[in-house]
């Protein structure tokens, strides 16, 4: 490991901690002068229990769709020489959740390819941990893609603000570009020397041709249109269902107002605010997101926006901690033992 990582890890273990303190400290302080705590006390309860459990259950449901989807691009890895079950993958994809929900490190996705090729392995696949991560990023960027197109779909029906636009261009921009050179760049390609000159720009370049290499390893599923359908389809009825879980939960808080387009802004908004997660649950953070958008676009007071803020993220841990932790429970392995070994995994320079 060169100096310059080294510095760089002890850097981020010194400082992570007081920066994600302070953004906790920050966000109670905005609340406690921006939010009418009686308000909040009041507003906390929801108004139909069985759309919080419709909820619950439609986020039950996007993460299955999301197993289905990976499901279809792992089937197709070298090295697979039988079909996988969908159970062997959604055990580690709930475990997964559940160490992304309580670590604020992304040590859920290392987690998840851990299990994943026990349970491979245990059916007489043998695949190797690249190969797998290689599948968790092409499963994500056609996930990004398809929830593209529901916004365009959810956009043609209902009115969206120009930021929600914007972002959606970004996000189809980026994937589509990723996909496309991954499926049509040439296998063992370097980059040109003058794209690797200079430190920072050099890590820059071999990271993004690591993004490059390893969707280029798992990209034998997106050849095929119908392969690619088992891969898309499933990925949009993910999105799909996390949308009908917001909109359940904007029932079940009172809200029905914003409809399907508010729900729509919340599912952007949030997605984005968790690609980097700072605190555990990214707290905070997601409810801001959650906030920002119901209190500037619609006419929803701070406290009841707050309100279904925290109503939606018990929502969701519902399904990371409660179902994750059952599913963990099965894999016959504890919290700490797999988290050092997640640790100890992506620490070694071939993670």
């Amino acid at each position: 490991m060169s100096s310059n990582a080294v510095r760089i890890r002890h850097f981020a273990r010194r400082y992570a901690w007081p920066l994600r303190i302070a953004v906790l400290v920050g966000a109670v302080v905005l609340v406690v002068l921006k939010v009418d705590v009686n308000a909040l006390r009041a507003a906390l309860h929801p108004t139909s229990w069985a759309m919080v459990i419709a909820a619950i259950a439609a986020n039950g449901m996007s993460v299955i769709f999301k197993g289905l989807a990976w499901k279809a691009v792992v089937d197709e890895l070298p090295g697979m020489k039988r079909r996988s079950r969908i159970r062997d993958l959604l055990s580690p994809l709930f475990v997964g959740f559940l160490f992304n929900t309580l670590l604020a490190a992304r040590l859920g996705e290392i987690v998840k390819v851990m299990l994943a090729r026990r349970h491979l392995a245990a059916q007489g696949n043998d695949v190797q941990n690249t190969m797998l991560l290689g599948s968790v990023v092409v499963e994500n960027i056609v996930s990004t893609a398809a929830l593209v197109v529901m916004v365009i779909a959810v956009g043609i029906f209902m009115p969206l603000s120009t930021t929600i636009w914007i972002i959606t261009a970004v996000l189809g921009a980026m994937s589509l570009s990723i996909l496309l050179v991954a499926i049509f760049r040439q296998p063992r390609r370097h980059m040109p020397p003058w794209l690797s000159t200079g430190t920072l720009w050099a890590r820059a370049t071999r990271a993004l041709h690591r993004l490059l290499s390893a969707v280029h390893e798992s990209h034998a599923s997106l050849r095929h249109p119908i392969r690619m359908a088992l891969v898309a389809v499933p990925s949009f009825l993910s999105w799909a269902a996390q949308l009908a879980g917001i909109f359940l939960a904007l029932r079940a808080f009172g809200i029905d107002e914003v409809g399907w387009g508010g729900a729509g802004l919340i599912l952007v908004s949030v997605t984005i605010a968790q690609i980097f997660p700072l605190l555990p649950g990214n707290v905070g953070v997601f409810q801001a997101a959650v906030v920002v958008p119901l209190t500037h676009s619609y006419a929803v007071s701070s406290a009841s926006a707050l309100a279904f803020a925290l109503g939606l993220q018990a929502t969701e841990i519902v399904v990371g901690v409660a179902i994750g932790f059952l599913f963990l429970l099965s894999e016959g392995i504890g919290f700490r033992e797999l988290r050092t070994q997640a640790e100890e995994e992506a620490a070694h320079p071939s993670a």
